[in-house]
């Protein structure tokens, strides 16, 4: 007879409240009787599952912005510690998040915690501060990695690691008779989605340079129709800068846009390896503060941020960061893969050969990190 379990998750943004309700899911076909407790969002709590505290209050990116709420998150590293040894569970998840995360798997190590520690998706040490993999292999017992080249890394490195995929892939490929044109009736008319990014700080600087851009966009292509996807939560940030455009909230309706649109403006990010898997053609953005920005582009060890060009480790997709992410250059490189010629048929090759890497384990990625776990717990 199975014991019953408890697990501990943490999840510290929109991406990892996803990949833990997936996680959850398939955890409670193996383990029925489980009892869940941790931090998370939405996702996680259809699950009969109270996070400890606010999830967004982790939604946090960029060395300036840490240092200014450096106070209230070590608050809370203490308090998920001083939590998870009150519930003692049978094994910790730790979902992305690395600055507290990690931070959170070193205390508890302090602490003598005993039952497994897990990271599920690895932080970019492969990219800046490769130092990081030390320490990650004495806080964490396993790594589930999402990227297919980060195993060997993290293997070679001390650190036991099974790549398992990123839990998106299933919900991109289901086959649907409905389209995103049909049910919003939009014909033929091209469609442009904005991806302005998850956290309040990457919607007010992505905005401003796209807003701009959207009108030079428009004076060419008049009957283009700007589709963005956003939580119900941020979009009284965006709804008044574009008030034709249309909104969207539902994550089925998300992946059908991402099959029938014919460009992505997108902030890097997790969204960019959902776009790639859909082979949706798109133009990458993102700034950050100052101070962030200049130690970031110092340590940085890679020539790219979107997850399409580290993978295929080519510069596939326009990346236009910090001063290049400006009106000019973000309407002139999405009208040019509005025009359909070598630019939109040399992407879409691309990231052909990009979900052909991403999905070459022909398994479900949450089905895979629940075997990983479950194996853990029981051997």
């Amino acid at each position: 007879m199975k014991k019953e379990r408890a697990i501990y998750l943490v999840a510290g943004e929109p991406s990892g409240d996803f990949i833990g309700s997936e996680t959850i899911s398939e955890l409670l076909k193996l383990y029925p009787d489980m009892t869940i407790h941790g931090v998370g969002g939405h996702f996680m709590e259809k699950f009969n599952f109270k996070s400890l505290f606010p999830m967004n209050e982790l939604s946090i990116m960029g060395i300036l912005p840490v240092l200014l709420k450096i106070v209230p998150l070590y608050r809370r590293i203490n308090q998920v510690v001083e939590d998870v040894l009150d519930k003692n569970p049978d094994i910790v998840i730790l979902i992305d998040s690395p600055d507290f995360n990690h931070r959170v798997a070193k205390k508890l190590r302090k602490k003598l915690f005993k039952s497994p520690i897990i990271c599920y998706v690895a932080p970019t040490v492969w990219a800046w501060r490769q130092k990081r993999v030390k320490s990650m292999s004495r806080d964490f017992n396993h790594l589930l990695s999402i990227l297919p080249f980060e195993d060997k890394f993290f293997n070679d490195n001390g650190l036991n690691t099974t790549y398992v995929g990123h839990p998106v892939i299933p919900k991109i490929n289901i086959n649907s008779e409905e389209t995103f044109r049909s049910k919003y009736n939009l014909n033929d008319d091209p469609i442009l989605i904005f991806l302005p990014g998850s956290r309040d700080s990457e919607i007010k600087r992505n905005i401003k340079p796209f807003e701009v851009a959207f009108v030079e966009i428009q004076k060419q292509i008049p009957n283009i129709k700007l589709v963005i996807p956003v939580n119900k939560k941020k979009k009284s940030l965006i709804d008044k800068y574009f008030t034709n455009a249309i909104f969207i909230s539902d994550e089925r309706d998300k992946f059908l846009l991402f099959k029938d649109a014919d460009v992505a403006c997108a902030t890097s990010g997790t969204v960019t390896l959902e776009l790639g898997l859909a082979l949706t053609p798109m133009v990458v953005i993102y700034k950050l503060d100052f101070i962030t920005w200049a130690i970031v582009s110092r340590l940085a060890k890679v020539k790219f941020v979107s997850l399409v060009n580290l993978v295929l480790n080519k510069r596939s997709i326009e990346e236009l960061l910090q001063k290049r992410c400006n009106p000019k250059n973000i309407s002139k490189s999405v009208i040019e893969i509005l025009k359909k010629d070598k630019t939109y048929l040399k992407q879409k090759k691309d990231l052909q050969e990009f979900k052909n890497l991403i999905e070459s384990n022909n398994m479900n990625p949450s089905k895979k990190a629940a075997e990983t776990i479950y194996n853990i717990l029981e051997n």
